[in-house]
């Protein structure tokens, strides 16, 4: 097994190869030159600015859910009622990190792995397709007149042309419809915190806390997504392949790059208080005859 510190360095290059493409796409990415057909009334909505700014998805896409992490697992450590592994503390030189920290830096890197494969995934087909938003005309205002004279048919598809008009982010940005960016961040990154809650939100004072925290992670998404339509910065089947690409992005993370779910030893528990002590032998008792994950997560999950 690798040392924690070249575990580190593995780790934060390939999140640099995940984002630096990304990166890449934003700052010199020229989508795919597509045409339109004439009369195309999809193509001839009016540009609005957005509801949802891609700083206020970004800010809260992000910080939502890494404050949720640093909350709730600051509360679970400090009651010592964890129930899951925690890292024992790692010296580096004359420095030594603190077991949370380290049990963070694995969530919080897991949460922006995923996030990078699923924006990487979503300009791949943005640029790959570029597919045209429903304000295209409104924004690059191509000669018409000339390109779909009357009495021409409406299946007549004009790929050489000029926009008379308009500005240069804006004429690149009108050809990225396919699939939602907002969509599929904000479906990412809400299900991921969703699916978080439920493997690491345990405590049972109340059936509906929970449930009440990712609705309205979820809530936020799906308004988000609605938002996109409502704006004519996507047609209705971005949306949804957006939303489809986030959510399976987040569940496959969740599931297997994250360790949210994975079954831990006894001897790598933190101990301290009497109702650990319990949940140690119910586990014991629990795996006496036969190892079984699921039954340790069930178990976890008592306290």
């Amino acid at each position: 097994m690798a040392s924690p510190i070249i575990q580190f360095i593995l780790d934060f290059v390939a999140l640099v190869i995940v984002w630096l493409p990304v990166l890449l796409f934003f700052l010199i990415g020229d989508p795919y030159k597509r045409g339109f057909y004439c009369f195309d009334e999809s193509l001839n909505y009016p540009f609005k600015d957005s509801t949802i700014s891609s700083l206020v998805l970004f800010l809260v896409g992000v910080f939502l859910p890494v404050l949720s992490m640093i909350t709730v697992e600051w509360i679970k450590y400090s009651q010592g009622r964890r129930g899951r592994y925690l890292p024992q503390k790692l010296k580096i030189g004359k420095f030594t990190l603190h077991p949370l920290v380290i049990e963070l830096g694995h969530l919080i890197g897991a949460f922006l792995f995923g996030a990078g494969c699923s924006q990487l995934a979503t300009d791949v087909g943005k640029y790959s397709i570029g597919r045209l938003r429903p304000h295209f005309m409104d924004v690059c205002k191509p000669n018409l007149e000339l390109l779909c004279p009357p009495g021409v048919s409406p299946t007549k598809y004009i790929e050489d042309f000029t926009c008379v008009e308009g500005d240069a982010y804006l004429l690149k940005n009108s050809r990225l419809s396919f699939p939602s960016g907002h969509a599929s961040f904000s479906a990412y990154t809400m299900m991921y915190l969703a699916i978080y809650l439920q493997a690491r939100m345990t405590w049972k004072g109340s059936k509906f806390l929970r449930p009440v925290f990712q609705a309205i992670a979820l809530f936020l998404f799906w308004f988000t997504a609605l938002s996109r339509v409502s704006d004519y910065k996507h047609h209705w089947s971005d949306v949804l392949a957006g939303a489809a690409l986030g959510i399976t992005i987040a569940t496959l993370t969740a599931l297997y790059v994250s360790h949210l779910f994975k079954f831990v030893p006894e001897d790598r528990l933190l101990t301290g208080d009497t109702k650990m002590d319990q949940l140690n032998g119910m586990r014991s008792a629990a795996t006496s005859s036969e190892f079984s994950p699921m039954k340790s997560v069930i178990v976890d999950n008592i306290l």
